[in-house]
């Protein structure tokens, strides 16, 4: 498939992912009955509503307004904080980036060296130790593991703050929450794509040929098990978005997964479609560098043209 299918099929999905999203939120019912009470307010008003909001017209009326104003790169007004949506949500933008970036750092720090003592030691007890803790860490849900590490560094220790953003302290708990869960996964894929790798034929060639295992490891495990941690670590750092919701939430990080919950609980449709259009948009983005990525480490999936 050309780069350029690869973009126009990235386009479509983009397309698809708005109006899925854009259908489903007005099928809930009214916005503007949810928001205001329609027999204490006065009907002018609501109308008044409906027109500064977009909410006049049939649901496909609304679609193609609102289509033609993202063309034109207007998103919307939130209802919530009386203002365009797109700069509600670049106003809570860095503070998320700033959180998933840590905790991705967090992850590649625990899961790649852990991983790969684990391979290296793969049956031992070592081996089995890993495991059973990537194990609890994967099935620990992120707002319990942030509630204990509040009870233990907040109320107990009183060596970190509970909540809020400001400086490094503030940011220590949240990034702890999200990187030791998704490490615990990220720890599994990577011992999975080392052992793989040790069981490859040019391994085998290396070990008849008298290779030093760490040679065998640097030049023949690392760039075989790269291919596959090419493929998860987006899709990690993608759940980590999702999983900021909740732990922004815990925490009062004032971030977009924490406005994604008020935007829902406040019916604030441009909002919430503004934030789910950025993550498919970025996800999408990721996936294609993916495939780039891959050309690179691997020359045989190499963009090729179409027959």
């Amino acid at each position: 498939m050309t780069l350029a299918l690869r973009i126009l099929r990235g386009f479509l999905s983009l397309w698809l992912i708005v109006t899925l999203v854009f259908v489903a939120l007005r099928a809930t019912g009214d916005p503007i009955t949810a928001i205001f009470d329609p027999d204490n307010t006065p009907k002018a008003a609501l109308e008044a509503y409906r027109q500064q909001w977009g909410y006049t017209g049939t649901v496909f009326d609304q679609y193609l307004v609102y289509i033609s104003n993202i063309l034109h790169g207007e998103f919307g007004f939130s209802s919530m904080s009386n203002r365009d949506a797109y700069s509600v949500v670049m106003e809570r933008l860095p503070a998320t980036l700033q959180l998933v970036g840590c905790s991705a750092l967090l992850m590649m720090a625990i899961g790649i060296p852990v991983g790969a003592v684990a391979a290296l030691n793969s049956g031992g007890r070592l081996d089995r130790f890993v495991m059973t803790f990537s194990t609890v860490g994967f099935a620990l849900p992120n707002f319990v593991l942030g509630l204990a590490l509040i009870l233990l560094f907040s109320v107990n220790l009183r060596l970190l703050p509970s909540n809020g953003i400001g400086t490094a302290a503030h940011l220590i708990m949240p990034v702890l929450t999200i990187g030791i869960s998704k490490a615990a996964i990220f720890t599994r894929f990577v011992r999975s794509a080392i052992l793989d790798a040790l069981k490859l034929t040019c391994v085998t060639s290396a070990r008849a040929r008298g290779v030093s295992e760490w040679q065998i490891f640097w030049h023949h495990v690392i760039p075989n098990a790269m291919l596959p941690l090419v493929t998860i670590t987006p899709l990690l750092v993608g759940a980590m978005v999702a999983a900021s919701a909740v732990v922004e939430t815990v925490f009062g990080w004032p971030g977009v997964g924490r406005l994604i919950v008020e935007s829902v609980a406040q019916r604030d449709l441009a909002v919430v479609q503004m934030i789910v259009m950025m993550i498919a948009l970025v996800m999408i983005v990721t996936n294609l560098l993916v495939d780039l990525a891959y050309s690179k480490l691997d020359p045989r999936t190499a963009l090729a043209p179409a027959h």
